[in-house]
């Protein structure tokens, strides 16, 4: 679903748009964009689309994931990127304005799950003169149980990491309260879950079956293994910025240092995301998964329903309302489980 507009010969290919919306299929986008710039040696840009306008202020950090996580895993694939930010109004008129602005040749649209929005947003396009490409609309496979649990460990992270900045962005700009009690829950389910359940399962399973199979990926699990390394010594850093805080220190310093370290977990999920998952998913045998998806599935053994708040009841309970609230208590007590265990 790509053509010309009306006055041009042929297209050129050297710099794509590609917006991304909140969608399932926002990382096969990514992974579409980038390859197809790779195949035409171009640059990307990447422009985050809220789902509708009037929840876009509402949207901010979320886009600012989705962005992170594109442009770590293009820069991973060799690929020259950059980001625009947030589109704001209608998204029909904004990404092609979005493509002249940042001198765009082509606009790539990813599937969205939806034909009849997707051949609105080409026309639309199209209809202002900048060339599309539509990439094809496929049903996925159903991914591995490990897979699973892995994009489930990073949908629960992501909202923590969202709603803590909110927490501390409401409380710069309209001197709302930053509940200490929470910070301190947040901390402890980043420390107990993901940090001393997930990584090592990926380490000692995912990863080392991913090097016996090919060595396209080294480079890539080598730096994510120092990257996993590495957030033993943030979760000492955000503690003790919480308790300086507490104790009247300055809010300013409390939120950089979150604010840093969520865009550091987002480039490492896109990494894992965009190049990791997809290797995973081309060069593990039947085999292997097996024995990946039995130490995921041991890992993930957890308390019933009824018990899951005994330890993360002040999260909970902030995070009732939100999107993805589900994902973090069902993980909450998979790591309450892990606590009480190793007790």
């Amino acid at each position: 679903m790509s053509r010309p507009c009306s006055d041009a010969h042929a297209i050129t290919c050297r710099h794509l748009l590609v917006p991304l919306d909140e969608g399932d299929a926002c990382m096969a986008t990514v992974i579409g964009a980038i390859e197809l710039a790779r195949i035409a040696a171009a640059r990307i840009t990447f422009v985050h689309v809220p789902p509708l306008p009037t929840v876009a202020r509402a949207s901010v950090n979320r886009g600012r994931e989705l962005l992170a996580k594109a442009e770590s895993v293009a820069r991973a694939q060799g690929v020259p990127c950059a980001s625009t930010g947030q589109v704001e109004g209608d998204a029909q008129a904004a990404i092609p304005a979005s493509a002249q602005k940042a001198g765009c040749d082509l606009v790539f649209i990813g599937p969205h799950g939806q034909e009849a929005r997707t051949r609105s947003l080409v026309q639309a396009v199209l209809a202002a003169g900048v060339p599309v490409f539509a990439m094809p609309d496929h049903a996925p496979a159903m991914p591995e149980p490990a897979i699973c649990a892995i994009r489930d460990e990073h949908r629960a992270l992501c909202t923590v990491l969202r709603a803590w900045l909110d927490m501390l962005t409401a409380a710069n700009d309209r001197g709302a309260g930053a509940d200490v009690r929470v910070m301190r829950n947040m901390i402890r389910f980043i420390e107990i879950f993901p940090l001393a359940r997930q990584h090592p399962c990926k380490q000692a399973y995912l990863y080392e079956r991913l090097r016996r199979r090919t060595a396209r990926a080294d480079a890539e699990l080598d730096e994510l293994e120092h990257q996993h390394e590495r957030d033993a010594q943030w979760i000492g850093a955000l503690a003790e910025a919480v308790e300086r805080f507490a104790a009247g220190g300055p809010l300013a310093e409390l939120l950089g240092k979150v604010d840093h370290y969520a865009q550091f977990v987002w480039a490492r999920m896109g990494r894992e995301e965009g190049v990791i998952l997809p290797a995973a998913q081309r060069y593990l045998t039947e085999a292997d998964w097996d024995k990946v998806n039995a130490a995921y599935g041991t890992a993930n053994r957890c308390n019933a329903p009824d018990d899951e708040d005994r330890a993360f009841g002040p999260l909970l309970a902030y995070l009732a309302d939100l999107p993805d609230a589900d994902c973090v208590a069902r993980l909450c007590a998979q790591a309450d489980d892990v606590s009480m265990r190793h007790s």
